[in-house]
Parts: structure tokens; C-alpha cells; sequence
């Protein structure tokens, strides 16, 4: 089976896509309420990797008894755990666009989570909407580039993911996901020398990354074919 690096989506950096500091203290909450509720999440973040069902059902729980925005993405985040991908997706959606999502860079942060929970799902559509609706909220976003880009490339359209990762690049040269997805998007449209100039940079900035190592052995395989007169073969 030939490797689709646009289809590789991890699940443990998905899970903790959310930290508690992300989560900043509202005027309307004391700072006692808001630490409780940080420690709260962090918790039930953690549950979910012991035992997503009664994490699951926990957030179930602190959601009916007023756990707000960060019960919501618990309850989502369980969900996903426990194999429902796209019902997860959707919640996480339906919060970014509600009062409730808190500041634009928090529904920033969960339509990131939708839209790669969405791809996790293989479902290119919903996660454009999601990472372009996030977009409009916060242009820098560089996960939601990548998601996006990613989206894109699934669907054929590698120019518009070279474009999307370009614009990540500009926030952040040295990104090695944003580079690593370049580099393939550039080799899915021929540009080979580019495309290995993007996977050296990846390796460079992350030498360990596995999924960098095969995307630089098919550019190079890509690179011998065009030597020898081979033509390239793209997906």
C-alpha cells in the first residue's frame, strides 16, 4: 500500500491538543472557579486515556451540572476515544461557533481539533469547513493551516495546499509538519526539486520524525525515476 502522509493523523497528539492553560480566565469567573475547572479538564483529559467510557460519562455529568465549555470538550474528546470520530468532530464544531467557545483564539483552538478529527475520520469537506471557519476567527493559526492543507490535498487540490502551507511557513519557517506536507504536496505536482529542498528542511528541523524519513525516501525514489527517464508517478 502506497504511503499517503496527508492521511496520517495521530491520535495521542490529537488528545492532548488542549492543555488547561489554553483555557484564559474570564471576568465573569473568579480565579478560584477558573482553576478548579482548568484542574477539572486536565482530569478528565486524562481519564479518557485510562477509561474513555467513564470519562465519557463523567462529562456527561459535569456537563449537566454546569461544566461549561470545558465539559463540552471532554464529552467530545471521549467520544472520539471511544471510536465515535465524526459525532466528536461535530460537538467540537458546535462549540467553536457557540457563546459559549469562549475567546476567538479558544474556538480557534477547537475547530483545529474538529477539523483533525474530521481528517482522522477521512472526511476532507467537513474538516475545509472547520479549518476555514477557524481561519476567519485567527489567520496565524498555524494548526489550522495545516489542517486545512491537508484537507485540501485529499481532495486533489495540492496547489491550494502548497498555498495554505506556504502561509504557515511565513508564521513559522522552521515547522516541520508544515514542511514535511509541502514537500508532498510539491511532489504531487512534479516539482520534485522543491519538494526535496521542503524534506531536507523537515529533517533538518526534526530528525527523528518517521513519517519525514518516508516522504523523503518516495521524493528521492521520485528523483531516481526522473534521472533514469522513468517519468513520475504520482498518486
Amino acid at each position: 500500500m502506497k504511503h499517503t502522509p496527508f492521511l496520517v493523523a495521530l491520535v495521542a497528539p490529537v488528545m492532548v491538543f488542549f492543555a488547561p492553560a489554553a483555557f484564559a480566565a474570564e471576568d465573569s469567573e473568579s480565579t478560584v472557579r477558573h482553576d478548579l475547572f482548568d484542574l477539572k479538564h486536565k482530569k478528565c483529559l486524562e481519564r479518557i486515556t485510562e477509561d474513555p467510557d467513564t470519562a465519557f460519562e463523567e462529562a456527561m455529568m459535569w456537563r449537566a451540572d454546569g461544566g461549561g465549555r470545558r465539559a463540552k470538550h471532554c464529552e467530545a474528546m471521549a467520544l472520539f476515544a471511544v471510536g465515535h470520530k465524526e459525532e466528536a468532530a461535530f460537538r467540537l464544531d458546535k462549540l467553536a461557533a457557540s457563546q459559549q467557545g469562549g475567546t476567538k483564539d479558544m474556538r480557534a483552538d477547537y475547530y483545529s481539533e474538529a477539523a483533525n478529527l474530521w481528517l482522522v475520520a477521512n472526511l476532507p469537506k467537513e474538516a475545509y469547513r472547520s479549518a476555514t471557519n477557524g481561519l476567519e476567527l485567527r489567520q496565524s493559526h498555524i494548526p489550522l493551516r495545516i489542517a486545512r492543507a491537508r484537507a485540501y490535498a485529499l481532495l486533489g487540490k495540492y496547489d491550494f495546499a502548497e498555498t495554505d502551507l506556504t502561509s504557515a511557513l511565513v508564521f513559522d519557517g522552521d515547522n516541520a509538519e508544515a514542511l514535511r506536507f509541502r514537500a508532498d504536496a510539491r511532489r504531487n505536482q512534479g516539482q520534485l526539486d522543491a519538494a526535496k529542498r521542503d524534506i531536507d528542511a523537515a529533517l533538518t528541523s526534526d530528525p527523528t520524525s518517521v513519517e519525514t524519513a518516508l516522504v523523503r525516501g518516495e521524493i528521492i525514489e521520485a528523483l531516481r525515476k526522473r534521472a533514469m527517464g522513468e517519468g513520475v508517478v504520482t498518486p
